[in-house]
Protein backbone atom coordinates (compact mmCIF):
# COMPACT_ATOMS: atom_id res chain seq x y z
CA UNK A 1 0.00 0.00 0.00
CA UNK A 2 1.28 3.72 -1.25
CA UNK A 3 2.86 5.73 1.71
CA UNK A 4 0.67 8.65 2.49
CA UNK A 5 1.60 11.89 0.80
CA UNK A 6 1.00 15.68 1.79
CA UNK A 7 -1.10 17.64 -1.62
CA UNK A 8 1.04 19.86 -3.46
CA UNK A 9 -1.77 22.55 -3.08
CA UNK A 10 -2.81 21.85 0.56
CA UNK A 11 0.60 20.88 2.36
CA UNK A 12 -1.83 19.73 5.58
CA UNK A 13 -3.66 17.66 3.82
CA UNK A 14 -2.38 14.04 3.80
CA UNK A 15 -3.42 11.68 1.05
CA UNK A 16 -2.97 8.43 -1.01
CA UNK A 17 -3.87 9.64 -4.13
CA UNK A 18 -2.00 11.05 -7.40
CA UNK A 19 -2.97 12.73 -10.17
CA UNK A 20 -2.74 10.03 -13.51
CA UNK A 21 -1.17 12.77 -16.04
CA UNK A 22 1.46 14.10 -14.11
CA UNK A 23 1.82 11.66 -10.58
CA UNK A 24 1.68 14.56 -7.92
CA UNK A 25 -0.48 13.83 -4.48
CA UNK A 26 -3.43 15.71 -4.44
CA UNK A 27 -6.55 15.78 -1.72
CA UNK A 28 -10.06 15.15 -2.29
CA UNK A 29 -10.76 18.71 -2.07
CA UNK A 30 -8.85 19.32 -5.33
CA UNK A 31 -9.10 16.56 -7.46
CA UNK A 32 -10.88 16.11 -10.40
CA UNK A 33 -13.09 13.42 -11.71
CA UNK A 34 -12.04 12.69 -15.56
CA UNK A 35 -12.86 10.45 -18.59
CA UNK A 36 -9.06 8.74 -17.73
CA UNK A 37 -8.71 8.33 -13.99
CA UNK A 38 -8.29 11.74 -11.01
CA UNK A 39 -6.22 14.69 -12.46
CA UNK A 40 -5.63 17.52 -10.42
CA UNK A 41 -6.75 21.00 -11.65
CA UNK A 42 -4.34 21.73 -13.85
CA UNK A 43 -3.90 19.02 -15.74
CA UNK A 44 -7.81 18.61 -16.11
CA UNK A 45 -7.87 22.12 -17.89
CA UNK A 46 -5.84 20.70 -20.10
CA UNK A 47 -7.06 19.26 -23.54
CA UNK A 48 -6.79 15.65 -24.05
CA UNK A 49 -3.22 15.11 -25.26
CA UNK A 50 -1.93 17.86 -24.56
CA UNK A 51 0.68 16.86 -22.02
CA UNK A 52 2.10 14.26 -24.54
CA UNK A 53 6.49 15.27 -24.45
CA UNK A 54 5.55 17.51 -21.56
CA UNK A 55 7.73 16.41 -19.19
CA UNK A 56 8.61 17.61 -15.42
CA UNK A 57 11.60 18.00 -13.63
CA UNK A 58 11.52 14.78 -11.53
CA UNK A 59 10.39 12.70 -14.89
CA UNK A 60 13.38 13.99 -16.65
CA UNK A 61 15.93 13.05 -14.11
CA UNK A 62 14.26 9.57 -13.65
CA UNK A 63 14.37 9.32 -17.33
CA UNK A 64 18.20 10.15 -17.15
CA UNK A 65 18.74 7.32 -14.29
CA UNK A 66 16.90 4.62 -16.73
CA UNK A 67 19.32 6.21 -19.62
CA UNK A 68 22.42 5.86 -17.03
CA UNK A 69 21.20 1.86 -16.08
CA UNK A 70 20.63 1.67 -19.92
CA UNK A 71 23.41 2.30 -20.61
CA UNK A 72 25.59 0.11 -18.30
CA UNK A 73 23.85 -2.59 -17.97
CA UNK A 74 23.42 -2.92 -22.27
CA UNK A 75 27.56 -3.32 -21.99
CA UNK A 76 27.32 -7.16 -21.09
CA UNK A 77 23.77 -7.13 -23.02
CA UNK A 78 25.50 -6.38 -26.12
CA UNK A 79 28.63 -8.58 -24.96
CA UNK A 80 25.69 -11.61 -25.55
CA UNK A 81 24.15 -10.36 -28.31
CA UNK A 82 27.45 -10.73 -30.38
CA UNK A 83 28.34 -14.11 -29.56
CA UNK A 84 25.10 -15.23 -31.37
CA UNK A 85 25.96 -14.03 -34.71
CA UNK A 86 23.74 -13.09 -37.41
CA UNK A 87 20.69 -13.23 -34.93
CA UNK A 88 22.18 -10.38 -33.50
CA UNK A 89 20.12 -7.87 -35.79
CA UNK A 90 17.03 -9.07 -34.26
CA UNK A 91 18.11 -9.67 -30.58
CA UNK A 92 19.59 -5.93 -30.89
CA UNK A 93 16.85 -4.37 -32.34
CA UNK A 94 14.20 -6.12 -29.05
CA UNK A 95 17.06 -4.79 -26.99
CA UNK A 96 16.73 -1.38 -28.04
CA UNK A 97 13.27 -1.58 -28.25
CA UNK A 98 13.19 -2.56 -24.35
CA UNK A 99 15.31 -0.09 -23.32
CA UNK A 100 13.45 2.50 -25.21
CA UNK A 101 10.69 1.29 -23.01
CA UNK A 102 12.38 1.51 -20.09
CA UNK A 103 13.21 5.20 -20.29
CA UNK A 104 9.48 6.20 -21.55
CA UNK A 105 8.09 4.26 -18.28
CA UNK A 106 10.73 5.37 -15.90
CA UNK A 107 10.06 8.91 -17.76
CA UNK A 108 6.36 9.29 -16.72
CA UNK A 109 5.20 7.52 -20.01
CA UNK A 110 5.46 11.12 -21.92
CA UNK A 111 7.47 10.36 -24.78
CA UNK A 112 8.90 13.88 -26.34
CA UNK A 113 11.91 14.85 -27.50
CA UNK A 114 13.95 14.04 -24.26
CA UNK A 115 12.80 10.69 -24.09
CA UNK A 116 13.25 9.73 -27.22
CA UNK A 117 17.21 11.54 -26.78
CA UNK A 118 17.94 9.66 -23.80
CA UNK A 119 16.85 6.26 -25.09
CA UNK A 120 18.91 6.45 -27.84
CA UNK A 121 22.02 7.78 -26.42
CA UNK A 122 21.99 5.35 -23.93
CA UNK A 123 21.60 2.38 -26.02
CA UNK A 124 24.34 3.91 -28.47
CA UNK A 125 26.40 4.42 -25.62
CA UNK A 126 26.40 0.58 -24.71
CA UNK A 127 27.04 -0.63 -28.03
CA UNK A 128 30.42 2.14 -27.50
CA UNK A 129 32.91 -0.31 -26.36
CA UNK A 130 32.18 -2.32 -29.13
CA UNK A 131 32.21 0.24 -31.48
CA UNK A 132 35.21 2.42 -30.80
CA UNK A 133 38.14 0.01 -31.01
CA UNK A 134 37.87 -0.74 -34.54
CA UNK A 135 37.33 3.04 -35.73
CA UNK A 136 39.98 4.18 -34.03
CA UNK A 137 42.13 2.01 -36.13
CA UNK A 138 40.42 3.02 -38.97
CA UNK A 139 38.35 -0.10 -39.53
CA UNK A 140 34.54 0.43 -39.86
CA UNK A 141 32.57 -2.44 -38.26
CA UNK A 142 29.59 -3.09 -39.98
CA UNK A 143 28.30 -5.92 -38.44
CA UNK A 144 28.82 -3.48 -35.07
CA UNK A 145 27.18 -0.46 -36.65
CA UNK A 146 24.11 -1.66 -38.32
CA UNK A 147 22.74 -3.58 -35.08
CA UNK A 148 23.88 -0.52 -33.09
CA UNK A 149 21.81 1.99 -35.47
CA UNK A 150 18.99 -0.58 -35.23
CA UNK A 151 19.08 -0.15 -31.51
CA UNK A 152 18.95 3.30 -31.66
CA UNK A 153 15.67 3.41 -33.73
CA UNK A 154 13.86 0.75 -31.89
CA UNK A 155 14.95 2.77 -28.92
CA UNK A 156 13.16 5.79 -30.32
CA UNK A 157 10.38 4.19 -31.70
CA UNK A 158 9.47 2.51 -28.41
CA UNK A 159 8.87 6.48 -26.72
CA UNK A 160 6.69 7.43 -29.40
CA UNK A 161 3.10 5.12 -27.98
Amino acid sequence: MAAAQRCYRHPGEETRITCSACDRPICTDCMVQASVGIKCPECAKMPRGARAGVMRPHQIAKALLAGVLVAVAGIPVVYMIFQIGWFSFILSAAAGYGGGTLVYRAGGRNGGPISVAVSVAAVLIAFLPFLLPPLLIGDFPAMIAIPALLAALFAGLANRK
